[in-house]
């Protein structure tokens, strides 16, 4: 008979989904091989590039991204049905690994995504990879949504934030969940001292003699409230972007608790991320050890898997 199937459900959560990397690291060092991939928005593109064999690519280039790295990163729109398209941070992502057909990759996966106008579920299972990934990273009212077979598809976190589901429809027996939500309808504000908030805030010197910081003036002006929810303190009236994307992380948190109430995993791994907001792609490195440190609490839990796996 073959051995059971391990299924990894990587959630949805934006910067915060670096720490995916630092999960699969750990489970690795464990012998714990997943056979199967699930993953919502940024847990699609981590789970597409470790099903590939090309995690260690987007793991080498995320751990170089600096803040200015992610704003040009951004293309702003006031066409269409998102603030950025997207399509330069696409273009980015094919640089460092290779777009492969879904059905070729010698590990199973499938991205969730969901639809527009019906508001269901879609699974996407075949084609390319990037494209899946992409279709299921659409976060309303920041990217655009993508148009496939007919379909303007959104982020699955809408609908799946944790796609359980999905793994078990792609055969794994045995789930190891990795939520990125669990803590934030607690959200805490950042812990960083008035020394830190000001170094990071530090203008550098760019050509022509303009600064980061007169850079992301000029892009707020661009997406209202953006640079005031990075650097959101105690005391100030949260920006547009902040309260979109509070919104959007508290609507995650009970949709995850909800489907995790009827379909539980067997294992799951919740990083400890309330400090991060959602563009802090920069802070990969801190995201990927905070992963890696959750895996490690999850030792007991994973030794069982461990062990049920061998004995079935």
């Amino acid at each position: 008979m073959d051995a059971p199937r391990i299924g990894l459900a990587l959630g949805s959560g934006s910067a915060r989904g670096w720490a995916h990397l630092g999960v699969l690291q750990a489970l690795d060092e464990r012998g714990l091989k997943p056979t199967v991939l699930a993953g919502a928005s940024v847990g699609a593109l981590v789970g597409a590039a470790f099903a590939s064999g090309q995690a260690a690519g987007l793991e080498a280039w995320v751990r170089t991204l600096t803040k200015m790295d992610v704003w040009t990163l951004l293309d702003a729109t006031f066409a269409g049905g998102g603030m950025m398209r997207g399509n330069r941070l696409m273009q980015a992502i094919s640089e460092h690994i290779e777009d492969v057909a879904i059905e070729s990759m010698p590990i199973a996966f499938a991205a969730v995504a969901a639809d527009l106008v019906t508001g269901q579920e879609v699974w996407l299972r075949t084609g390319p990879m990037l494209h899946a990934v992409r279709a299921s990273s659409g976060l309303p009212g920041l990217f655009a949504p993508v148009r496939h077979e007919g379909r303007w598809l959104i982020d699955g976190g809408v609908v799946n934030p944790v796609p359980i589901s999905l793994c078990r429809a792609l055969g794994a027996e045995y789930i190891i969940a990795v939520n990125l939500n669990r803590t934030l309808s607690s959200r805490r504000r950042a812990r960083h001292t008035a020394a830190q908030i000001e170094s990071e805030q530090a203008a550098e010197e760019l050509p022509g003699g303009h600064t980061s910081t007169a850079l992301l003036e000029r892009w707020s002006g661009l997406v209202d409230g953006l640079v005031e929810s990075l650097r959101s303190s105690r005391g100030h009236e949260p920006g547009l972007f902040e309260v979109m994307a509070s919104s959007i992380n508290i609507m995650q948190d009970r949709i995850t608790r909800s489907r995790m109430v009827g379909d539980p995993p067997y294992v799951t791994i919740s990083p400890e991320l309330v400090d991060f907001q959602l563009m802090d792609f920069h802070r990969a490195a801190e995201a990927i050890e905070i992963g890696y440190e959750a895996t490690q609490r999850a030792d007991t839990e994973l030794r069982e898997l461990l062990d049920a796996v061998r004995q079935d």
